[in-house]
């Protein structure tokens, strides 16, 4: 006679091996995620190693922005490989049981629980290759974004230099930038090359193209400076005076402002475009050494031609 009196054990007994075999294979499946994982950002770092060196300096610091992109990434795909397996897990066994109650036999019972089994299985491993390639696809996109952002500073940068003018006279790069500042100035008031000599000559003289605080003056360190000077209040590149009218002390700390300063006096000067430059120079500066300015009139032509040359 046909009994359905051992099925309930038999059930208890194929779940629970089912259940052993899903831990098995949300143990496997978590350590080839974390495998993956460290793969992942080994080939990054060695990738980025090797671009250290050949392609940009940038690419040191990317290794470790990379490495915090994808830490995100690894974690979520870590997580959702857990649900996967523990989503299946229970759905086995919750089915096989119901499946056992309902075909009242052991061999529907346990063909049932196998094929259930073996569902879950594949549909487990197909959701850690979807989390796989979600996680490779997001990794490569945080990768490219970040190169191309290191890229396109790098051109900046590069083309930043490219437009500097080049020292000469042997200033500095921190000084030719400061006569640069001087001559876009006279560029912007609409000014002839002859201006931005009397200018120059000017800058070099009073303040060798150093922007000047001065510790009489406090608030002058609220601003970029180069160089520290202590003459009555006289700050910036041309030693102009707040006390004196030439504008105020956030003004004459910056370069272009204190050189359009400079040149809208110099426009004041009648016949200034037929003086000599250290003449010219004075009549704007009333310094008391008149005849100092001559002596850089060569250096700022030269800067002159290295400013169009750029």
């Amino acid at each position: 006679m046909h009994t359905n009196a051992g099925a309930p054990g038999l059930v208890q007994g194929v779940a629970l091996s089912i259940r052993k075999r899903t831990i098995s294979q949300a143990s496997g499946l978590r350590q080839r995620s974390s495998i993956w994982a460290a793969r992942t950002v080994a080939v990054i770092a060695t990738v980025f190693g090797l671009l250290r060196d050949k392609v940009t300096p940038a690419a040191a610091s990317l290794v470790g922005r990379l490495r915090e992109t994808a830490a995100p990434a690894i974690e979520r795909a870590e997580r959702l490989v857990a649900k996967v397996v523990d989503r299946f897990g229970m759905r086995v066994t919750v089915m096989g049981a119901a499946t056992a109650i309902f075909v009242g036999s052991t061999s529907g019972t346990a063909m049932a629980i196998g094929n259930l089994d073996t569902e879950a299985a594949v549909q487990a491993q197909t959701g850690v290759a979807a989390a796989e390639a979600a996680l490779s696809e997001e990794s490569a996109s945080a990768a490219a974004e970040s190169i191309a952002e290191d890229q396109r500073a790098a051109a900046a940068a590069a083309a930043k230099e490219a437009a500097e003018p080049k020292p000469v006279g042997g200033i500095s790069k921190l000084q030719m930038a400061n006569a640069a500042a001087i001559i876009e100035a006279g560029e912007d008031e609409g000014l002839d090359q002859k201006a931005w000599a009397i200018a120059l000559a000017t800058a070099m003289q009073e303040s060798k193209f150093r922007n000047y605080a001065n510790v009489n003056v406090a608030e002058s360190y609220d601003y970029e400076y180069q160089a520290e000077g202590a003459d009555h209040d006289s700050v910036g590149l041309f030693q102009q005076r707040p006390s004196s009218g030439w504008g105020s002390v956030k003004e004459l700390m910056d370069p272009k402002t204190s050189a359009s300063k400079f040149y809208d006096s110099l426009k004041n000067v009648d016949g200034w475009q037929d003086m000599p430059v250290t003449t010219a120079a004075q009549t704007v500066q009333v310094s008391a050494f008149p005849d100092a300015y001559a002596q850089w009139e060569d250096l700022a032509w030269d800067i002159i031609g290295a400013y169009n040359a750029r």
